[in-house]
Protein backbone atom coordinates (compact mmCIF):
# COMPACT_ATOMS: atom_id res chain seq x y z
CA UNK A 1 0.00 0.00 0.00
CA UNK A 2 1.29 3.50 -0.93
CA UNK A 3 1.97 6.20 1.80
CA UNK A 4 -0.96 8.67 2.19
CA UNK A 5 0.21 11.86 0.12
CA UNK A 6 0.21 15.38 1.31
CA UNK A 7 0.06 18.67 -0.56
CA UNK A 8 2.93 20.87 1.89
CA UNK A 9 3.87 24.30 -0.05
CA UNK A 10 6.84 24.74 2.14
CA UNK A 11 9.23 21.64 1.73
CA UNK A 12 12.79 21.73 3.79
CA UNK A 13 14.58 18.95 5.67
CA UNK A 14 13.37 18.96 9.62
CA UNK A 15 10.15 19.58 11.04
CA UNK A 16 7.30 21.03 8.43
CA UNK A 17 3.89 21.66 9.35
CA UNK A 18 0.96 20.61 7.27
CA UNK A 19 -1.34 23.34 6.84
CA UNK A 20 -5.24 22.64 8.60
CA UNK A 21 -6.76 21.02 5.40
CA UNK A 22 -3.90 18.68 4.87
CA UNK A 23 -4.00 18.36 8.73
CA UNK A 24 -7.77 17.42 8.99
CA UNK A 25 -7.28 14.50 6.08
CA UNK A 26 -4.39 13.27 7.99
CA UNK A 27 -5.62 13.08 11.51
CA UNK A 28 -8.97 12.63 11.33
CA UNK A 29 -10.15 11.12 7.81
CA UNK A 30 -7.43 8.77 7.37
CA UNK A 31 -6.67 8.67 11.25
CA UNK A 32 -2.71 8.66 11.41
CA UNK A 33 -0.77 8.01 14.07
CA UNK A 34 2.92 9.28 15.05
CA UNK A 35 5.38 7.38 13.58
CA UNK A 36 3.52 6.84 10.22
CA UNK A 37 4.98 7.47 7.20
CA UNK A 38 3.71 9.75 4.40
CA UNK A 39 4.68 11.66 1.09
CA UNK A 40 4.78 15.64 1.03
CA UNK A 41 4.76 17.33 -2.15
CA UNK A 42 4.62 21.18 -2.77
CA UNK A 43 3.40 21.62 -6.22
CA UNK A 44 6.29 22.71 -7.89
CA UNK A 45 8.20 19.87 -8.20
CA UNK A 46 9.71 18.83 -4.76
CA UNK A 47 8.47 15.82 -2.92
CA UNK A 48 9.88 14.30 -0.33
CA UNK A 49 8.88 11.15 2.55
CA UNK A 50 8.51 12.11 6.07
CA UNK A 51 7.12 10.77 9.26
CA UNK A 52 4.25 12.02 11.28
CA UNK A 53 5.28 13.53 14.58
CA UNK A 54 2.14 15.02 16.51
CA UNK A 55 0.38 12.60 19.10
CA UNK A 56 -3.75 13.42 18.79
CA UNK A 57 -5.29 13.81 22.53
CA UNK A 58 -7.44 11.49 23.25
CA UNK A 59 -11.06 12.44 23.22
CA UNK A 60 -14.16 12.98 20.29
CA UNK A 61 -13.15 13.23 16.86
CA UNK A 62 -13.84 16.99 16.86
CA UNK A 63 -11.34 17.77 19.91
CA UNK A 64 -8.35 16.31 17.79
CA UNK A 65 -6.13 18.88 16.44
CA UNK A 66 -5.97 20.52 13.15
CA UNK A 67 -2.35 20.54 13.13
CA UNK A 68 0.43 17.99 12.01
CA UNK A 69 3.74 17.80 12.46
CA UNK A 70 6.38 15.80 9.93
CA UNK A 71 9.97 15.35 9.91
CA UNK A 72 11.85 15.31 6.76
CA UNK A 73 14.82 13.74 6.06
CA UNK A 74 15.91 14.97 2.66
CA UNK A 75 13.81 16.67 0.02
CA UNK A 76 13.82 15.65 -4.21
CA UNK A 77 13.35 17.25 -7.05
CA UNK A 78 11.14 16.04 -10.12
CA UNK A 79 12.03 17.78 -13.39
CA UNK A 80 9.16 19.58 -15.04
CA UNK A 81 7.50 17.69 -17.78
CA UNK A 82 9.04 17.56 -21.21
CA UNK A 83 6.32 18.06 -22.99
CA UNK A 84 2.60 20.86 -21.93
CA UNK A 85 -0.76 20.92 -22.68
CA UNK A 86 -2.75 24.41 -22.07
CA UNK A 87 -6.25 24.50 -22.43
CA UNK A 88 -7.56 27.89 -22.86
CA UNK A 89 -11.35 26.89 -22.04
CA UNK A 90 -14.37 28.87 -21.40
CA UNK A 91 -15.95 27.83 -17.55
CA UNK A 92 -18.75 26.12 -17.45
CA UNK A 93 -21.66 25.68 -14.51
CA UNK A 94 -21.30 24.79 -11.04
CA UNK A 95 -19.92 21.19 -10.28
CA UNK A 96 -19.04 20.56 -14.00
CA UNK A 97 -16.20 22.99 -13.80
CA UNK A 98 -14.88 21.05 -10.43
CA UNK A 99 -15.10 17.80 -12.85
CA UNK A 100 -13.70 19.71 -15.37
CA UNK A 101 -10.02 20.65 -13.29
CA UNK A 102 -10.13 17.67 -11.79
CA UNK A 103 -9.89 15.37 -14.85
CA UNK A 104 -7.59 17.38 -16.76
CA UNK A 105 -5.15 17.52 -13.48
CA UNK A 106 -5.14 14.02 -13.50
CA UNK A 107 -4.75 13.92 -17.40
CA UNK A 108 -1.39 15.95 -16.19
CA UNK A 109 -2.79 19.09 -17.94
CA UNK A 110 0.02 21.89 -17.63
CA UNK A 111 -1.94 25.07 -17.70
CA UNK A 112 -6.13 25.62 -17.33
CA UNK A 113 -6.85 29.11 -18.72
CA UNK A 114 -10.42 30.19 -17.76
CA UNK A 115 -10.75 31.81 -20.49
CA UNK A 116 -13.31 34.93 -21.14
CA UNK A 117 -15.61 34.37 -24.96
CA UNK A 118 -17.98 36.28 -26.37
CA UNK A 119 -20.51 34.42 -25.25
CA UNK A 120 -19.41 33.31 -22.47
CA UNK A 121 -21.93 33.14 -19.49
CA UNK A 122 -19.85 31.84 -16.59
CA UNK A 123 -17.03 33.76 -15.20
CA UNK A 124 -15.28 32.74 -11.87
CA UNK A 125 -14.23 35.02 -9.49
CA UNK A 126 -11.46 34.88 -7.22
CA UNK A 127 -12.82 32.76 -4.45
CA UNK A 128 -13.95 29.90 -7.21
CA UNK A 129 -10.55 29.61 -8.35
CA UNK A 130 -9.16 29.21 -4.88
CA UNK A 131 -11.55 26.39 -4.92
CA UNK A 132 -10.74 25.07 -7.81
CA UNK A 133 -6.98 24.88 -6.91
CA UNK A 134 -8.32 23.03 -4.10
CA UNK A 135 -9.92 20.65 -6.20
CA UNK A 136 -6.49 20.29 -8.02
CA UNK A 137 -4.04 20.05 -4.95
CA UNK A 138 -6.60 16.94 -4.18
CA UNK A 139 -6.48 15.17 -7.25
CA UNK A 140 -2.61 15.39 -7.51
CA UNK A 141 -3.10 13.54 -3.85
CA UNK A 142 -4.77 10.84 -5.66
CA UNK A 143 -3.37 10.36 -8.93
CA UNK A 144 0.52 11.10 -7.49
CA UNK A 145 1.20 14.30 -9.64
CA UNK A 146 4.33 16.56 -8.46
CA UNK A 147 3.72 19.15 -10.61
CA UNK A 148 -0.11 20.70 -9.90
CA UNK A 149 -1.61 22.52 -13.19
CA UNK A 150 -1.72 26.18 -12.98
CA UNK A 151 -4.80 27.84 -12.93
CA UNK A 152 -6.25 31.15 -14.06
CA UNK A 153 -9.17 33.00 -14.56
CA UNK A 154 -10.84 36.02 -16.07
CA UNK A 155 -8.40 36.42 -19.12
CA UNK A 156 -9.95 37.36 -22.11
CA UNK A 157 -9.45 35.54 -25.31
CA UNK A 158 -6.75 37.86 -27.13
CA UNK A 159 -4.62 37.81 -23.65
CA UNK A 160 -4.28 34.19 -23.69
CA UNK A 161 -3.64 33.97 -27.26
CA UNK A 162 -0.60 35.64 -26.09
CA UNK A 163 0.54 33.49 -23.43
CA UNK A 164 1.28 30.66 -25.54
CA UNK A 165 3.06 31.88 -28.05
CA UNK A 166 5.98 29.25 -28.11
CA UNK A 167 3.13 26.27 -28.31
CA UNK A 168 1.34 24.84 -31.20
CA UNK A 169 -2.18 26.11 -31.73
CA UNK A 170 -5.21 24.44 -32.23
CA UNK A 171 -8.97 25.22 -32.01
CA UNK A 172 -11.76 22.65 -31.20
CA UNK A 173 -14.52 23.34 -34.10
CA UNK A 174 -17.29 21.03 -35.13
CA UNK A 175 -16.37 21.57 -38.75
CA UNK A 176 -16.56 18.27 -40.37
CA UNK A 177 -12.85 19.13 -42.66
CA UNK A 178 -11.53 19.89 -39.65
CA UNK A 179 -8.95 16.41 -39.09
CA UNK A 180 -9.86 14.59 -35.24
CA UNK A 181 -7.36 15.69 -32.52
CA UNK A 182 -6.54 12.17 -31.88
CA UNK A 183 -5.37 12.19 -35.84
CA UNK A 184 -3.38 15.54 -34.97
CA UNK A 185 -1.52 14.46 -32.32
CA UNK A 186 -0.39 11.16 -34.35
CA UNK A 187 0.64 13.02 -37.43
CA UNK A 188 2.41 15.88 -35.20
CA UNK A 189 3.60 13.77 -32.17
CA UNK A 190 7.39 14.65 -32.65
CA UNK A 191 6.84 17.93 -33.70
CA UNK A 192 5.26 19.49 -30.99
CA UNK A 193 6.70 19.42 -27.06
CA UNK A 194 4.30 22.45 -26.51
CA UNK A 195 0.40 22.41 -27.10
CA UNK A 196 -2.39 24.72 -26.66
CA UNK A 197 -5.74 24.25 -27.65
CA UNK A 198 -9.07 26.43 -27.56
CA UNK A 199 -12.13 25.49 -26.17
CA UNK A 200 -14.92 27.72 -26.51
CA UNK A 201 -18.04 28.25 -24.46
CA UNK A 202 -21.64 25.95 -25.25
CA UNK A 203 -22.87 28.92 -27.60
CA UNK A 204 -19.72 28.67 -29.81
CA UNK A 205 -17.15 31.14 -30.67
CA UNK A 206 -17.93 33.89 -32.57
CA UNK A 207 -16.76 34.66 -36.05
CA UNK A 208 -14.50 37.75 -34.92
CA UNK A 209 -12.99 35.13 -32.09
CA UNK A 210 -12.27 32.69 -34.95
CA UNK A 211 -10.37 35.24 -37.16
CA UNK A 212 -8.96 36.10 -34.07
CA UNK A 213 -7.75 32.45 -33.02
CA UNK A 214 -6.81 32.04 -37.27
CA UNK A 215 -4.83 34.96 -37.36
CA UNK A 216 -2.52 33.64 -34.39
CA UNK A 217 -2.07 30.19 -36.77
CA UNK A 218 -4.31 28.03 -34.91
CA UNK A 219 -5.01 24.96 -36.24
CA UNK A 220 -8.73 23.62 -36.30
CA UNK A 221 -9.70 20.07 -34.96
CA UNK A 222 -12.49 18.14 -34.15
CA UNK A 223 -12.92 16.05 -30.69
CA UNK A 224 -15.75 14.32 -31.88
CA UNK A 225 -18.78 13.93 -34.44
CA UNK A 226 -21.00 15.19 -31.86
CA UNK A 227 -21.11 18.84 -30.39
CA UNK A 228 -19.90 18.05 -26.77
CA UNK A 229 -20.19 20.11 -23.61
CA UNK A 230 -17.47 22.62 -22.75
CA UNK A 231 -16.39 20.11 -19.77
CA UNK A 232 -16.74 17.09 -22.10
CA UNK A 233 -14.31 18.32 -24.92
CA UNK A 234 -11.94 20.11 -22.47
CA UNK A 235 -11.23 16.36 -20.74
CA UNK A 236 -11.27 14.54 -24.28
CA UNK A 237 -8.28 16.60 -25.14
CA UNK A 238 -6.30 16.10 -22.46
CA UNK A 239 -6.93 12.46 -23.16
CA UNK A 240 -5.71 12.22 -26.39
CA UNK A 241 -2.95 14.33 -25.40
CA UNK A 242 -2.36 11.72 -22.40
CA UNK A 243 -2.71 8.86 -25.00
CA UNK A 244 0.31 10.02 -27.14
CA UNK A 245 2.50 10.33 -24.40
CA UNK A 246 5.91 9.12 -24.45
CA UNK A 247 7.14 6.94 -22.07
CA UNK A 248 8.16 9.35 -18.94
CA UNK A 249 11.93 9.30 -17.40
CA UNK A 250 12.13 11.06 -14.25
CA UNK A 251 15.10 11.43 -12.47
CA UNK A 252 14.66 13.20 -8.88
CA UNK A 253 17.68 14.54 -7.37
CA UNK A 254 18.51 16.21 -4.26
CA UNK A 255 16.82 19.65 -3.66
Amino acid sequence: MSEPRFFCADLAPGLVQLDQDQAKHALHSLRLRPGESVTLFDGCGRVAHGVLEDEPPAGRPKHRPTTATVRIERVLAVPAPSRTLTLMTAACKGDRLDWLVEKCTELDVTRIILTEFERSVVRPGKRRVVKLRRRAVEACKQCRRVWLPKIESGVPLAWALGRVEHAALLVAHPDREAPLIGHWLHSHAASNADLAVVVGPAGGISDSELEMVASADAEPVRVADNILRVETAAVSIAANWAAHALPAEHHPTIA
